[in-house]
């Protein structure tokens, strides 16, 4: 076991500005779109972790020309045009949940392309069917699995995307729909996906980015139906694109302004982001914290931190569900008790997210239960002692 990090609390109200890092899901659909489209793309404000390394490694090894650039956080792609320069390659994903998705149906296109791709043993147990067998029915590619079938690892043989109707099971990850709604348009002929059920936050995210990169506006009802023109995809006419930061970070940070009182600036960050994560803030404005979002910023301010309690709640996180971690967090220093819903997905993730929470709660002297879907927490301040927390992979 490696040392533990020592975290000191807080003693002082805030009185700062953060600049947050680009947005991991952003900047892998970016990664994507580029290198799909014809011209060369700039990120700006790209992320860099172990997630995004693995797609942009993945892209090298696939032949596409990408120069990153940590400090300055941007990294251009020479897009292909909905070419992949090299028919055969081995990839490994990690347990880059985005990446795995991603790449799989972006292999697709390559009519006559064999693909190897393995991950981490835990992305091994991650869901992966809903894409794959939505790939087989559109006759897009055939799998041969090397362990557990429809899981990594796996050879995909590509057959290209000629059109077609496909029912596709996204109920696990709506990464499984948005893989789809990203490469499927770049083949030969119009698609229509019917996907009940999924997620709309981060499917919103994928639909506007796609417009970003030329494509028009995907045609869908509310049954979650899908009909998408095929298209070429073209880089942006400035030949940048703008990473949008990280919300989910900023949840931290916002939770730390309740608590704490004062002001926090977080530069770069519209009225109107792409994040669903961004309705945390409203959240938080439940407790007192006040988030005015201007032309390019948010401000947050909370004046009177003492107040604070949570009363008896229940929240239905299903929509911004990366931020259920910080509100679930920082509950021990509040009162009162609260049921947190609608995260069940979470429990296939890079790791069981829910039963995660609940252990190292119980750590603290906090009463909590777990659901199938859900996570109620009792909390008990004055329970609070220092203990030692067990991080899990991310």
């Amino acid at each position: 076991m490696t040392d533990p990090l020592p975290i000191k609390p807080f003693m002082q109200q805030l009185d700062n500005t953060i600049q947050l890092p680009g947005s991991k899901s952003i900047t892998n659909r970016a990664l994507i779109l580029a290198a799909l489209a014809e011209g060369e793309t700039r990120l700006e404000g790209a992320l860099f972790s172990r997630d995004t390394r693995i797609m942009l490694q993945a892209l090298t090894v696939l032949g596409f020309e990408c120069t990153a650039d940590q400090t300055a956080a941007t990294i251009t792609v020479k897009g292909q045009g909905g070419r992949i320069p090299n028919s055969t390659a081995e990839l490994h994903v990690g347990n880059a949940g985005t990446a795995a998705r991603f790449l799989t149906a972006f292999l697709a296109l390559q009519a006559g392309g064999t693909y190897t791709l393995d991950g981490d043993p835990a992305m091994r147990d991650r869901p992966m069917s809903g894409l794959l067998d939505a790939l087989v029915a559109l006759n897009a590619a055939e799998f041969e699995f090397h362990g557990m079938p429809g899981h990594f690892p796996f050879t995909l043989k590509a057959k290209g995307y000629n059109g077609g109707t496909a029912t596709v099971d996204a109920s696990a990850s709506s990464q499984i729909l948005s893989a789809l709604l990203l490469a499927a348009p770049a083949g030969l002929a119009d698609v229509k996906i019917a996907s009940p059920g999924v997620r709309p936050a981060y499917v919103a995210i994928t639909l506007k980015m796609r417009e970003a990169f030329g494509a028009a506006p995907a045609t869908s009802d509310a049954e979650g139906n899908y009909s998408l023109k095929a298209l070429h995809y073209k880089a942006p006419s400035t030949g940048i694109y703008s990473i949008e930061p990280d919300i989910s970070a900023a949840s931290y940070f916002l939770a730390l302004t309740l608590l704490q009182g004062g002001q926090l600036t977080i530069p770069t960050l519209s009225p109107e982001p792409l994040q669903g994560d961004a309705r945390f803030a409203e959240v938080l404005a439940h407790h007192g914290l006040r988030v005015d979002a201007e032309s390019n910023q948010w401000i947050a301010n909370c004046a009177a931190p003492e107040a604070i309690a949570l009363g008896h709640r229940e929240i239905d996180f299903n929509l911004f569900s990366d931020t259920f971690l910080t509100y679930a967090a920082i509950a021990p220093l509040l009162s009162g008790s609260v049921r947190i819903c609608g995260i069940g997905h979470t429990r296939h993730q890079e790791t069981d997210r829910i039963a995660g929470m609940a252990n190292e709660l119980s750590k603290l002297g906090q009463l909590v239960k777990e659901e199938d879907d859900a996570l109620t927490i009792s909390t008990k301040p004055n329970e609070l002692r220092a203990r030692a927390m067990k991080a899990r992979n991310a």
